[in-house]
This record gives structure tokens, sequence and C-alpha cells, in this order.
């Protein structure tokens, strides 16, 4: 799946900054690999300089037709993250984002590649989602699970567009992304319990979390999770620690208010089941246990 190059505009999801060379910021050490290494023609070259990484050569389809720039190794964990945003003055032609981890494939590296256009003479920003790269050998797509964001061991940036002639791409940042929270993003995967409080000394919660931890495997055998929203303190979903401007957003689109004790099970169908900040988890299974999706669930017709 090859991406849209997209107007410069504003993120409102929490990011990591891999590279930006206007504050001359980087954990991407970069060195170059052509496809001279199997015989081809093409070349390419960069430099750091004026606050951009520009990326430039000439591609010559009689041969391997790429030229790219690799990162040396790296230990990344970016699983915290959906994705990955350049920001790139571009050409109009293709190039491709690679990333490789400790995957193999008869024993040899797997690169996983992500195509994206440019527009040419312009800034714009590129998002590329993990979900979208595709793992390959020397050009050959492969089957297999996609990229683990987790074991990342290094990065490129590549044209192989398979057109002759000069190319010149340059890049500004490269940040890891994360959507804004919100509950829906589970719908139709999971069943989310809300539990809002003031602070985490909040006596409401202090029984809910008892309960769960003595009721753990009920918990997760109906495809819960937890998204615990505080006044002040660490908001979680799941794992995910929220900012407070998405534990705003999430009570006021669950009608809930500051400091205000409050529970909320929401459905895999995305719609609010209880809203009942005394109920017990015994409370919550039993209801859940009645829905017709729960039973189909529990009778193996998932």
């Amino acid at each position: 799946m090859t991406l849209a190059a997209q107007p410069l505009q504003a993120s409102t999801g929490a990011t990591r900054t891999l590279a930006d060379y206007e504050a001359e910021k980087s954990e991407l050490n970069w060195f170059v690999v052509n496809d001279n290494v199997m015989g081809g023609r093409s070349e390419g070259d960069f430099e750091i300089t004026d606050g951009e990484l520009r990326f430039d050569g000439s591609t010559n389809t009689r041969g391997g037709g790429f030229s790219s720039i690799r990162t040396r190794r790296l230990q990344m964990d970016l699983s915290d993250y959906q994705g990955l945003r350049l920001k790139v003055f571009g050409d109009g032609r293709r190039y491709t984002w690679r990333i490789t981890t400790d995957a193999r494939w008869r024993g040899r590296e797997v690169g996983f590649w992500a195509e994206f256009d440019t527009v040419d003479g312009e800034w714009s920003t590129v998002d590329i989602p993990f979900t979208q790269f595709i793992p390959q050998y020397r050009g050959m797509q492969l089957q297999g699970p996609g990229v683990d964001p987790a074991e990342i061991t290094g990065m490129g940036l590549m044209i192989y567009d398979k057109k002759d002639g000069p190319f010149k791409l340059r890049l500004s940042s490269v940040h890891a992304y994360a959507e804004p929270f919100t509950v829906q993003q589970y719908r139709w995967q999971k069943r989310v319990l809300v539990v809002s409080a003031g602070t985490v000394d909040d006596s409401n919660l202090a029984r809910l979390q008892k309960e769960l931890d003595a009721m753990q495997p009920e918990f997760a055998d109906r495809d819960m999770e937890l998204v615990v929203l505080f006044d002040s303190g660490t908001s979680l979903a799941g794992e995910r620690q929220l900012t407070q401007a998405e534990v705003e957003v999430t009570r006021a689109r669950l009608g809930i208010e500051d400091g205000e004790p409050a529970l909320r099970l929401i459905g895999k169908d995305g719609s609010v089941k209880l809203a009942d900040e005394t109920a017990s988890l015994d409370d919550v299974f039993a209801l859940i246990d009645t829905m017709p999706m729960r039973r189909a669930e529990a009778s193996g017709q998932r």
C-alpha cells in the first residue's frame, strides 16, 4: 500500500522524536547502501545541513535500481505508538521507509517496507502506520507476521520506484506517533470498564481494585480492558498512560464530571451498558453474561 503525503497539520496525539534535524537531535545514525553492492549503477548519498537531511542521487534500473540510507543497529521499543511521522520536502517520486527487527527468513534479515508518495516542491507530512509495513526480502514480498514495533533494530530510507533519473528528498524530522486515546478504539474488540475518581485514594476505586486483583482471570475471559481516570495522578487505559487532555475528552464523552466517582461499562458495540459507581465486579460480570454477544462467545461462536 502506498501512502499519500498530506499537508502539514498539527497532531494532538503523543509523539516521540527520533530525529529533528533543525533542533540537531537524532537517535538515527545513517550510512549509505546503493545497488552497486549487487552490481547496480545507481548513485546516492546524504548530508545533514541547514536543519535537514538531504538524500539525493540518481537511480538506474539497469541493475538493482535503488539507492538507500540505513541506520546503524538500534534497540528501539515503539510499542506505545501507532506509526512513524515524516516531515519531507519532495520531488514527486515515490520513496520507501524500511524497518528491521530480529525477524529472519531462511536465516536472512527481513526488511519491512512501506512506500509513500511525495509532492514535487512542497513540504508535507507523511504518516506511516506500523500496520502498513510489509515483510520483504530483496524486493520479494513475504508471507508472515507484520513488523513488531517493540523490537526495532534498524530503519532505512530508500528510493526503489522502478524509474531512472535524479532524485532529491529533504527530511526535516522523524517522529513516532500515537493517535489520541478514545474508548471507541476498543469497539468490537474489548468491553471497557471505565472508573473515574478524583485521586488514587478514592475508596470506591480501592474496593474495585481489590475485587479485580481477586478476579483477574474472569475479567480477562470476558475480553475486558480497564480505563482509570483521575483528576490528579496517573490515568491509564490498560498500560497506556493518558494525558490530562485525553482524560477530559473521555469524561466529557461519557458524561462524567471532574472529581465525580463514576463507573461505566461499555459494550463491544461501543455503547454504555452500565452507569453506576456503586456496582461491584460481580454486578458487571453478571450483566455481561446476559448479553447475546457474550453468550455466543461462551458457546464458542466468536
